[in-house]
């Protein structure tokens, strides 16, 4: 049996009462939202950092509530997100 926390619950509730409408453009917002989650498709690297750079990133982490990986992924992406829109591609 699964159990639904009070959110799911609600959500469940509203769909069941047909509280839910298509978009008229369904074909199209598929299509969006597909390229959003082709977006998010992660790959693994292996990176070797110094010492101290990685005693900064756990402070940085903690102090943020975030996990390593996260941190870092995000401040890559920022990274490279600053050529993008410099069109330094």
């Amino acid at each position: 049996m699964t159990f639904l926390d009070a959110e799911e619950k609600a959500l469940l509730e509203s769909v069941e009462n047909d509280e839910w409408q298509s978009v008229p453009n369904l074909a199209q917002e598929i299509q969006r939202y597909n390229k959003y989650a082709r977006s998010q498709v992660l790959e693994e690297i292996k990176v070797e950092l110094p010492v101290d750079d990685m005693r900064y990133l756990q402070d940085l982490a903690q102090q943020t509530e975030t996990s390593i990986s996260l941190l870092i992924a995000n401040m890559v992406h920022q990274y490279i997100a600053s050529y993008t829109t410099k069109d330094c591609k």
